[in-house]
């Protein structure tokens, strides 16, 4: 089992080993590989980001979890409260985690993160507002891709989420995914979701759930992959509700027979 933290240590600007927290604004970057042996901090994390303006840059170095069939932990948490934050991934690998890299915060961009073979999601976005979550790869996590959960005028841009569990990338509250009941934590209305490959996912490609509200879906494709088992693209919303679903792949199935989806 990985240590666990009992108490905060804030991060250096080179982070060379988990289980610290930025909590002042500033350059970070990881300078070495870490994993989850090297400890975690009280909330189970590697690396927890609890300030506005910062800037961290994860150089392409692996963030890896303890794995498992029931993966535990976070690999990079964004509390909520705090904006500002920009983070760049580079292709940055994060897995063997619950949920790989989890964002929480408001006006924050996310570029170039892989989140693989993790629990409950690759990424997820929480209670967030305004991200710009661009270039993920998000691909065989146990149950979800990409999560967003109660979250508002974000965008999602040059996505990859194939061979999930679950989902490739599921705009909803259910951890079983789409169960038409709404949201009780708050609705996700006005994200974007432009341009994604969504090929061979367990249940469906995109899905957005009941209440989900003003997204737009537009350019998702198979990417030369297999078709996703139930539906490679589903609105839970009678005939898609406010949401607009356009220019996707046209051999793409989906479960609105009435056409709304595009």
């Amino acid at each position: 089992m990985p240590a666990r933290g009992s108490a905060q240590t804030e991060c250096s600007p080179t982070i060379n080993s988990c289980g610290c927290t930025i909590d002042k604004p500033g350059s970070y970057k990881i300078g070495l590989a870490i994993n989850s042996t090297q400890g975690l901090t009280p909330n189970n994390a590697c690396i927890e980001i609890a300030s506005s303006f910062v800037i961290f840059d994860a150089g392409k170095k692996t963030i890896t979890g303890p794995g498992g069939k029931t993966p535990t932990g976070i690999g990079i948490l964004v509390h909520r409260s705090f904006r500002a934050i920009f983070l760049e991934g580079r292709g940055t690998v994060i897995s063997g985690w619950d949920i790989g890299l989890l964002i929480q915060g408001r006006q924050i961009v996310a570029d170039d993160f892989t989140a693989n073979t993790n629990g409950t999601a690759g990424i997820e976005l929480f209670k967030a507002e305004d991200i710009e979550l661009t270039s993920p790869t998000a691909s065989s996590n146990l149950n979800y891709g990409i999560w967003v959960k109660s979250t508002s005028t974000s965008d999602i841009t040059n996505s990859k989420t194939l061979t999930n569990g679950n989902i490739g990338l599921y705009v909803g509250c259910s951890n079983l995914g789409p169960t038409s009941s709404g949201c009780s934590s708050g609705p996700s209305p006005g994200n974007y979701i432009f341009t994604g490959s969504i090929a061979g996912n367990t249940n469906y490609g995109v899905a957005l759930d009941l209440g989900t509200k003003s997204t737009i879906v537009t350019n998702q494709t198979l990417g030369g992959g297999t078709h996703n088992s139930k539906n490679d693209l589903f609105d839970a919303n009678s005939s898609c509700g406010s949401n607009k679903w356009f220019a996707n792949d046209s051999t793409a199935t989906n479960n609105q027979a009435g056409g709304c989806i595009k």
